[in-house]
């Protein structure tokens, strides 16, 4: 066995390591990956073959001028570029005013991943905006230049196929819809996830964070001194049935230990107590794939998120009269999507309708979807959504926001000062 393993092993080296950047550029990974499979070269000796190809690419393709560390086993870069023209209107609680305003944006994009031997990883992403909540920027200020912020800055290691452990600033990642995150942040902090293949079509996604909200002065007393901290756990379940339809349900439980935040650049931020924060959440989702023709799929999601010391929140932190004043410890969402093709495609499409409700001591302000109401809570209304390819790398998009205030009476000048509001995004979005 070990002479034919060495035989091999010689063999596809000779074959790969010969082959210049050409057979390198279509990526020799499955092919190594089938050989370790195939019981024929073992873990060691792929990672140490794989290694092997990105020192020879390195010295002997024109793109190996670039120095590439012995260590990396795969290395993607990728981005995109967004223009946006968006049309807004709110109408302030109370008054029959309406503040329109119309700005053309951008936002810019570069991500880089890698992957490096024996499970571990990083990676990075660069943006056009500070702000966690939104990458873009406003055309402005005479044509000067515009800041490159860090987006995301990690380090990952997979200790085995079902065990990942992730530490930096990092893509969101719960199984979650924007009721509850911001699809833009990229929280920061320490994850933990364990994956149980159950059978064929049944998995359990065990997901766990502890993530950084603000580093305060631990010489301040009280709460106020204390780092202000986001736990977040979640069982993600996965049933496929027929040939690609599935079902997820993700319940979970987030919650702040006490403390505060502040200096925040989110859309709408709430500077302040992070008490009465304390979510039990149910995102959810059903797709039927080729329902309604070959290549295309239709979704049915949902979010429910309860926060269980609403209480606190409405009366102690947003300072609102208990006698008259409701909890509204509720947000929901329910949505319905159809897609045509991949998305990555020319000529694939979508489209998406959701109506939601966010009670005003549902969620937080800080971390919710900054397009619907602005972040604004006491809120209900429709996010309609959609998207053509012009090319495989080109897309256009539409979406479209309209909100009202669920309790006509209430205001709350820092996260519900909103009677209503519509938002028009039109982008062109070129990937690369």
């Amino acid at each position: 066995m070990a002479t034919t393993r060495s035989k091999w092993l010689a063999l596809l080296g000779s074959a790969l390591l010969g082959a210049t950047s050409a057979v390198f550029a279509q990526d020799s990974g499955p092919l190594i990956d089938l050989l370790v499979k195939k019981g024929i070269v073992n873990d060691q000796e792929a990672e140490t073959l794989r290694a092997e190809l990105v020192k020879d690419f390195a010295a002997n393709t024109s793109a190996g001028k670039l120095s590439l560390s012995s260590s990396l086993t795969e290395f993607k870069l990728s981005g995109d570029v967004r223009i946006r023209e968006q049309f807004e209107w709110q109408n302030p609680q109370g008054l029959s005013v309406s503040d329109e305003r119309y700005r053309t944006r951008f936002r810019f994009r570069l991500n880089g991943d890698a992957k490096l031997q024996k499970g571990w990883g990083a990676g990075f992403a660069l943006e056009t905006a500070q702000a966690a909540d939104s990458g873009n920027q406003t055309f402005d200020t005479g044509a000067d230049d515009y800041g490159i912020y860090l987006a995301r800055a990690y380090v990952s290691y997979q200790a085995s196929n079902e065990l990942l452990f992730v530490l930096g600033k990092q893509k969101n990642p719960f199984y979650t819809t924007d009721l509850l995150w911001d699809a833009d942040i990229n929280p920061q902090g320490f994850y933990e996830s364990y994956t149980l293949a159950v059978d064929g079509k049944n998995s359990l996604d065990f997901r766990v964070a502890q993530l950084a909200m603000k580093d305060n002065n631990e010489k301040t007393p009280a709460t106020i001194g204390t780092d202000a901290w986001l736990f977040e756990q979640q069982v993600v379940y996965t049933r496929k049935f027929g040939k690609a339809d599935s079902f997820v349900i993700a319940p979970g439980l987030a919650f702040y230990n006490a403390s505060a935040v502040s200096g925040l650049a989110n859309e709408n931020a709430f500077n302040g107590s992070t008490r009465g924060l304390k979510f039990i959440t149910l995102p959810a989702e059903v797709n039927f794939a080729n329902l309604l023709g070959e290549g295309t799929t239709l979704k049915v999601y949902s979010d429910f998120v309860y926060n269980t010391e609403a209480g606190t929140r409405v009366y102690r932190v947003y300072g609102l009269p208990q006698a008259t004043t409701k909890k509204d410890p509720t947000a929901w969402l329910l949505g319905v999507g159809y897609v045509s093709g991949t998305g990555k495609s020319q000529g694939d499409w979508s489209v998406k309708l959701d109506y939601r409700q966010v009670g005003i001591g549902s969620l937080d302000p800080n971390i919710n979807d900054s397009d619907f109401a602005f972040s604004n809570l006491n809120q209900k209304g429709y996010k309609l959504a959609g998207s053509y390819n012009l090319t495989d790398f080109a897309s256009a998009n539409v979406t479209f926001f309209s909100t009202e205030n669920l309790r006509k009476d209430l205001v709350q000048s820092a996260i519900a000062k909103l009677g209503g509001s519509k938002i028009v995004q039109l982008d062109l979005v070129v990937k690369f």
